[in-house]
């Protein structure tokens, strides 16, 4: 095999260039995955480093000082308590639970910033399914529905996003009664970034990933608009939508689905999901359910039905709240659905990694992950308070390796290679690369944030909670920690080698060549009188 550099792409949201370990490339490329956008601009990531084993942090773990509500002074009530909404929502859950739903027991509200909130009616036990919903059932919305609907024709060649738009744009002009109290039921006030005016966006949320994101889900949706979207709704007797309302829509789509209804062959928008608030200390969690026998197996996805489950004992009159979305980082919460849990957030940063065709041995690594099941492209989540996964490490050694140790790529080793090989640093130059790699990466990001995590920390204690300064400070102290505990794991991994076992050490020690100390075994004088 030829010599080459080990590369990898890096086709996360930070479009940035990191030093001589990522190189950054001209194309954009956008795909839609699990329902929600993902676009970034595609970067090239050489050769890395080795890890050992490293030490749980301690410093890196501390959690967030969660400021007393005298301390962030609240503002005022808002005036409008939104009352038709309120109204709206008690009579569809009404239709609910006339509708084969025993009782469902909650009822709108308003929080204290004036916000939707959903409140319990009795006491429920833990386990208990507070509100259980068919996403293809009368009291969601999905493309089917669309279809049947006045504006479905003239929209069908779009994404299913679009077409949901156009439906609830509709609406929100004709208010027909038979969709009156959905429209009351859904948030129609999702405040994503998206929303926010371009100086707000871009001075609360500089240097993050959440405005990289979100600046591409901008561009994504004005192209869309410009492309077929425009066209199509002028021809659906929606001719005076404007791009703003057209973005709004796109906003308040994505703000009431949720997994797996949110891909795009099953996007529903769901009724009171999409009004509770969020937190990672939830009181209920979203489940969902197959189509079998009590929802236990021969059930058909198709026929999966999605529900709010009670966590723990529920008192009458609490104010629900659930994780979103579970495998997403705040930052990610932030962009899709408006939402940050500043008491409880998962400080995390976005890592995508993508093998690169342009590797001399593409075709032998791409056969190694396609055998384990693998895609070529991944997504690592870095957190603030734990280390990089082992399967993360994994995946940057295959893709990272190169000259002499390209060997391992060979037929025979594959069977061994991911899970006996990789999983453990694989030798000297091959991990210097891929803690190279991360630190630069790291480094980059950084220098993107203004001041420093202390000043963000104070800012925090003086700004009201829930407001978009209290998110976007949530989102930069969480983006700014994930990428110190990346670059402290990295550091003191690059500077352990003498402590680390290669993959020619682990080799010879099972031949008892070469002792734990790594002393050679071999001794002359007994073997040549041998």
């Amino acid at each position: 095999m030829g010599t080459t550099r080990g590369s990898v792409y890096a086709v996360a949201p930070a479009a940035v260039t990191v030093g001589l370990a990522f190189l950054a490339l001209s194309s954009s490329t956008i795909s839609s995955s699990c329902g929600y956008l993902t676009q970034g601009r595609a970067v090239s990531m050489v050769p890395p480093v080795s890890l050992g084993t490293a030490k749980p942090f301690s410093t890196a773990c501390n959690r967030r000082h969660v400021p007393s509500m005298s301390a962030r002074r609240l503002k005022p009530s808002f005036d409008r308590l939104l009352s038709a909404r309120a109204g709206g929502m008690d009579e569809l859950v009404a239709d609910m639970s006339g509708g084969g739903w025993a009782g469902v027991p909650v009822k709108s509200g308003v929080n204290v910033d004036g916000s939707p909130a959903v409140y319990l009616t009795k006491d429920v036990n833990k386990g208990s399914e507070i509100l259980t919903l068919d996403p293809k059932g009368p009291f969601c919305l999905n493309v089917e529905k669309v279809s049947q609907s006045p504006v479905g024709e003239a929209v069908a060649a779009l994404p299913s996003w679009a077409q949901l738009a156009a439906f609830l744009l509709y609406e929100k002009r004709q208010q027909r009664p038979e969709w009156k109290k959905f429209m009351a039921s859904i948030n129609l006030s999702p405040d994503q970034p998206l929303l926010w005016p371009e100086e707000d966006r871009k001075t609360l949320l500089q240097g993050t990933q959440a405005l990289e994101v979100t600046e591409q889900y901008l561009d994504y949706v004005n192209a869309q608009w410009e492309a077929s979207s425009r066209a199509a709704f002028e021809s659906a007797g929606l001719s005076d939508v404007s791009l703003e309302e057209f973005v709004w829509a796109f906003c308040v789509v994505r703000a009431n689905s949720f997994s797996p209804f949110d891909s795009e062959d099953q996007l529903t928008v769901v009724p009171v999901f999409g009004l509770l608030g969020h937190t990672r200390a939830r009181t209920a969690r979203i489940q969902t359910k197959s189509g079998g026998l009590f929802g236990i197996g021969g059930g058909d996805s198709a026929n999966a039905k999605i529900s709010i489950k009670a966590l723990r004992d529920l008192g009458k009159d609490t104010v629900l709240s659930m994780e979103y979305a579970p495998s997403m980082s705040e930052s990610s919460i932030l962009v899709n659905y408006g939402k940050a849990s500043s008491t409880t957030p998962k400080d995390a940063v976005d890592l995508k990694l993508q093998l690169s065709e342009e590797d001399n041995f593409f075709g032998d690594k791409a056969d190694t992950l396609e055998q384990e099941g693998e895609p070529l492209s991944q997504t690592f989540m870095m957190m603030g308070n734990s280390e990089p996964s082992d399967k993360m490490q994994a995946f940057m050694r295959l893709c990272l390796l190169k000259d002499k140790d390209a060997f391992i790529l060979e037929p025979i080793f594959r069977d061994a290679l991911w899970n006996d090989h990789l999983q453990f640093p694989f030798s000297e130059i091959n991990e210097e690369d891929m803690c190279n790699g991360m630190i630069s990466w790291a480094n980059a990001r950084l220098t993107n944030f203004p001041g420093e995590l202390d000043d963000d920390l104070q800012k925090q204690n003086s700004v009201f909670p829930g407001s978009r300064e209290d998110r976007a400070l949530t989102i930069r102290i969480g983006e700014r920690r994930a990428l110190e505990n990346t670059l402290r794991f990295f550091r003191r991994r690059a500077a352990s080698f003498s402590q680390i076992q290669f993959y020619q050490e682990r080799r010879l020690m099972r031949l008892n060549l070469l002792t734990e100390d790594g002393r050679s075994t071999f001794d002359p004088f007994k073997d040549n009188i041998a």
